[in-house]
């Protein structure tokens, strides 16, 4: 009987609130088949960037270790590929607290940072706290410059062709995630620029199959074969050219540990 009632439970609740339908529809097994009738070709591999010579010595700064960040391995991600790669000129969609955007700037030239303005979030219905702490590590940093709007209709044109790592870490909707990889193309600054997606995975060994058939319905079909996603992060990268990669595989045994050595600071917003 109490299965009955939840169901009929469940009914009245759709019927009041429809848009909980996406939570049905959603349903992880139902995303990644939906993925694999798109692309039964693919072959999802994985790159481990942390083999790289640069990432013998590593130091993430600043981390919050608060709700809503990246973890550190996503940031040392980023700040690899912008010593490896010599990145000039770096974009990114989401900054929240500008973690991502602080972390990159010794690195390189410019950042440019795209988020939603106050007054969006504010008409969203987010609070004023989490308005607040937007930018709170970015903002006194003098080579990122922090853009204002959504990126489904921002004006790109000052950066087109100019970009050599572009990472995208806005909405993670299937919809959003193949609208803004289908825009950012065209800021690649030419063919060897690097993308970086976040969230591309649910942990960091389970695949993220509504992020990840934005990110390849997004790409041109030339592009997949350079699609990895990134051992020990939440991330997946496009990397022109030949590297070193495995099938994606859950439950390995590790083959590498990482020390980490924790310094607290005192930080002035």
């Amino acid at each position: 009987m109490s299965k009955v009632i939840k169901l009929l439970h469940g009914l009245w609740l759709l019927v009041r609130k429809p848009y909980l339908i996406n939570l049905i529809l959603k349903d992880e097994q139902e995303l990644e088949a939906a993925f694999l009738k798109r692309f039964a070709q693919i072959k999802l591999q994985q790159i481990d960037v942390f083999e790289w010579p640069e990432a013998q010595h590593l130091e993430v700064k600043p981390y919050s270790f608060l709700s809503g960040s990246s973890l550190v391995t996503d940031f040392a991600l980023l700040q690899l590929v912008c010593r490896k790669y010599q990145v000039q000129t770096y974009f990114e969609i989401g900054t929240w607290r500008g973690e991502s955007a602080a972390n990159v700037a010794p690195y390189v030239q410019n950042v440019y940072t795209l988020n939603l303005s106050a007054t969006q979030l504010q008409q969203l219905g987010a609070s004023d706290a989490y308005i607040a702490a937007h930018r709170t590590f970015s903002k006194k940093i003098t080579n990122i410059q922090h853009l204002e709007g959504d990126s489904a209709n921002f004006d790109l044109s000052p950066y087109l062709a100019s970009c050599d790592c572009i990472f995208i870490d806005g909405d993670h909707s299937y919809e959003a995630v193949k609208r803004d990889t289908q825009r950012m193309l065209s800021l690649r600054r030419d063919e060897q620029s690097i993308l970086i997606w976040h969230d591309a995975k649910s942990d960091t060994e389970y695949p993220r199959f509504e992020v990840l058939r934005g990110i390849y319905e997004g790409l041109p079909a030339h592009m997949h074969q350079h699609v990895y996603l990134v051992k020990h992060t939440l991330c997946a990268i496009y990397l022109p050219g030949g590297h070193t990669s495995q099938a994606q595989a859950l439950h390995e045994t590790p083959n590498k540990s990482f020390s980490l050595t924790l310094k607290q600071e005192v930080f002035q917003a």
